[in-house]
Parts: C-alpha cells; sequence; structure tokens
C-alpha cells in the first residue's frame, strides 16, 4: 500500500469535489450562513411573539361576579385584563379566541368565604393558546392575592400572626455555574447537531464519488491504472472524511455565530456563559474522528455496493433516519447508557459528547466508543475494498 497513491486519489476526489457548486452550498453557504439566519431567526420570533402575547390585554368573562365583589374589584384594577359583558355561550367564544378565559363563581361563593369555608371557583382557558395561557396565568396571580387577603383576615380574627400557617421557609441556593448552565444546554442539543451534521457532510460527496462515478461511467478509468483498489477505497474514503468533517466544523462555527446573538434560541438561557475548555475539545474531537470515519466508510460502503445515486440514495435513507433516531435518544434526560451500550455506534458517540459538555470525564465510556467506533469504521473498510474488487457490484446495471 503507497500512501503517495493514497495521497494522489484523495486530492483528485477532493479537487472534482469542491468544483462541484452544490459542495460549496452544503459546505459553506448553509452552515455559516444559512444556520445563523435560521436560529437566529427562531429566537427573535419567539421572543417577538412573547412579547406581544405578554403586552396583550387578556379579554375575559366573569359568570357571577355578583357573588365575589371584591375579587372582582382585583380583576378591575389589572390594567392588563378587561372583563367582558357577555351573556351568550362563553365556550364558542372562548374556542374562537374572543376571550382568553371564563371565570364561573358559584352562588354560595361569598356565603361560603363569610362562614370560613372554601369558595370554588371555575377557570375555563384554551392551553394550546399563548395568550389564553397567560390569562390564566394573570388570573390565578390575581386569586392568589384575594386568597392571601382572606388568609390574613381570618388570621387577624383569631388573634394569630401569618407566621402561624408559614412555619418553614425554605431558602434555594443554585450552585450550578454559568458556564455549567450552558454545558447543561448545549449537552442537550450538541451531539444531536455534531451527528447530523456529520452525516449530512458525508452523504452527498460518498454518493457522488462512488454510486456517481459509475453513473458517469468515469470509474473504468481509474480501475486500469496501476493504483490498488485498496488505495482507491481509502483515498475516496480520506476526501469524504475531510468533506464530512469540514462541513461538521462549518456548521458548529454557524451555529456559535448564532449562539451568540442575543437574539437566537440560547440568548434566553438566564444565567448561561457559553465557553468550552481547550481539554473538552480536544477529547471531544478524539471521539469525533473515528465517527467520521465510522460515517464515511459506511456510506462509501453503501455506495460502492448500489447501481446508481437513486439506488445508493434509497439506501442511504434509513440509515440517516436511524442516525436521527439514536441521537433523539441523546436529547432525551434522564437516560443513562449501561457499559455495553457504549460498544452501539453514534449512540456511544452521542452520550460521550454529552458527558463531556456536562464536565464529567468517563475514560472507560472515552475508551469504548473510540475502540468500537474505529473497528466498526474498520471492517466497513474491508467490505468497502471486497466489494470494490468485485467486478459484478462496479459493472452491474
Amino acid at each position: 500500500m503507497s500512501w503517495k497513491n493514497i495521497r494522489l486519489i484523495f486530492v483528485k476526489e477532493l479537487v472534482g469535489t469542491i468544483r462541484d457548486r452544490r459542495t460549496i452550498i452544503a459546505m459553506i453557504i448553509i452552515p455559516l450562513i444559512f444556520y445563523p439566519l435560521l436560529f437566529t431567526g427562531i429566537g427573535y420570533f419567539n421572543k417577538l411573539g412573547s412579547m406581544k402575547s405578554e403586552e396583550a390585554t387578556s379579554n375575559i368573562i366573569i359568570y357571577g361576579a355578583e357573588f365575589a365583589p371584591q375579587l372582582v374589584k382585583y380583576f378591575q384594577g389589572n390594567e392588563k385584563i378587561e372583563i367582558l359583558n357577555i351573556k351568550e355561550n362563553s365556550s364558542s367564544k372562548l374556542e374562537n379566541g374572543d376571550v382568553q378565559a371564563v371565570l364561573e363563581i358559584p352562588s354560595d361563593f361569598k356565603y361560603k368565604i363569610e362562614q370560613g369555608g372554601a369558595g370554588v371557583l371555575i377557570l375555563k382557558y384554551d392551553a394550546t393558546e399563548a395568550k389564553s395561557r397567560i390569562a390564566q396565568k394573570r388570573i390565578n396571580q390575581i386569586i392568589e392575592k384575594y386568597k392571601g387577603e382572606i388568609v390574613l383576615q381570618r388570621l387577624s380574627h383569631l388573634g394569630l400572626k401569618e407566621e402561624f400557617i408559614t412555619p418553614l421557609i425554605l431558602k434555594e441556593e443554585n450552585i450550578a455555574t454559568a458556564e455549567k448552565i450552558a454545558g447543561s444546554f448545549l449537552a442537550v442539543l450538541l451531539p444531536y447537531l455534531i451527528i447530523i451534521l456529520i452525516f449530512i457532510g458525508a452523504m452527498h460527496t460518498a454518493v457522488d464519488l462512488t454510486a456517481g462515478e459509475k453513473e458517469r461511467g468515469t470509474i473504468a478509468t481509474l480501475l486500469v491504472s496501476q493504483i490498488s483498489r485498496l488505495e482507491i477505497v481509502l483515498g475516496k474514503c480520506f476526501a469524504v472524511m475531510f468533506i464530512s468533517f469540514t462541513s461538521m466544523v462549518l456548521g458548529l462555527l454557524g451555529l456559535t455565530l448564532a449562539f451568540l446573538s442575543g437574539a437566537s434560541i440560547a440568548g434566553g438561557i438566564e444565567g448561561a456563559k457559553f465557553g468550552i475548555s481547550i481539554n473538552t475539545i480536544f477529547l471531544i474531537f478524539l471521539v469525533l474522528l473515528p465517527l467520521v470515519g465510522l460515517a464515511s466508510a459506511v456510506l462509501v460502503m453503501v455506495g460502492i455496493f448500489a447501481r446508481n445515486i437513486r439506488e445508493a440514495s434509497s439506501y442511504i435513507t434509513p440509515i440517516y433516519m436511524l442516525t436521527i433516531f439514536l441521537g433523539i435518544i441523546s436529547i432525551s434526560q434522564g437516560i443513562e447508557l449501561t457499559s455495553k451500550m457504549f460498544l452501539v455506534p453514534v449512540l456511544n458517540s452521542s452520550f460521550v459528547f454529552k458527558e463531556l459538555l456536562m464536565g464529567k470525564i468517563c475514560w472507560d465510556h472515552i475508551i469504548t466508543t473510540f475502540s468500537a467506533n474505529t473497528i466498526i469504521a474498520g471492517f466497513a473498510l474491508l467490505e468497502s475494498t471486497r466489494l470494490f474488487t468485485k467486478e459484478e457490484v462496479l459493472f452491474r446495471s
């Protein structure tokens, strides 16, 4: 095996890939322009929608207002709430969004309160509507305030202090640092994004360098050269790895630009301070390289086996869906893998990324993940080479 020949194939495939306008769009324009615009836009419109919902006045209906005049005064004194005098069917008004909440006060409410009992209030709202949820929140705050006043009056009649019903005061103290808060956010989102970016970057290039070359009929020219089949496969795989790795890095750079923006989806995380140590970055890349190699080797193997680009795309789709599924598992909170589960490719990397971003360094998991992904990538490369030596695979129609 000659590394000179491998480098020759690598440079040839890399230059050919970069010349393709689609590669430039996928590698540079989408990660560095589209991703920041996408995430910043999502964050901006989320904030804009929340601000508009918070500023809007909540229209509510109160049935039985005469049975709780003191409570109604609280509602009338709130500038964010407008009481509508509607006698029609309130359910249809609530469903249509004409009103955001309906409060029903039973006829015996005032009597029960005066007798020291508990009055029952019925609040109807639509949990699927943001404005209705805000109205429900505002009404609850007013009711809590009114309830507190009733409790104080009853305690006063009994000659008791407020502390009588609140014997304990719990003071909470969050020891999480700003970096750890940011790490917990990144640990949920980043492993999934890394895996998706790796496969997105590798798919188009792997298919084009294998099945695409079959379809264009240029593979025969490559096979008559004095370069061995193993060297050709390695050169192609390294080219796919380079494109995939570069695409992933540029994608993360684009996401970083979005996160640093105050309007991004990460901008609203209270107390978060985004920053990753050099040691964490090194360990992430240590785990990342075998994963990039694994994705590239598997996709190259599929591309060699397929007759054309269309067939290769059909084979890659379930692989990509499985990758998404394994990545989603890492997003789920509270799930921990056993030691044997770190032998499962993709899943192991996503959980190691999650641990590293949370500040946990478990060398057993890192070594197992690195070794498992490297070995599986090696088997995929050997199978790719075996398929590349079969004329019936390369030239079947």
